[in-house]
């Protein structure tokens, strides 16, 4: 896989709602790619 995946987009597009929800589909790490909005999502929320 040699072509930028955005970690939240994939998991939006192949997880099942209840697939999201599952412990073992979680992300653990925020060292993952992402695109430019989840990236601007994610800082906003460490900051409040």
């Amino acid at each position: 896989m040699t072509e930028f995946a955005c970690g939240d987009c994939w998991r939006n597009e192949n997880l099942t709602f209840a697939q999201r929800l599952d412990p073992a589909h979680i992300r653990r790490s925020l060292r993952h790619l992402l695109c430019d909005e989840h990236r601007a999502r994610q800082e906003e929320l460490r900051a409040s």
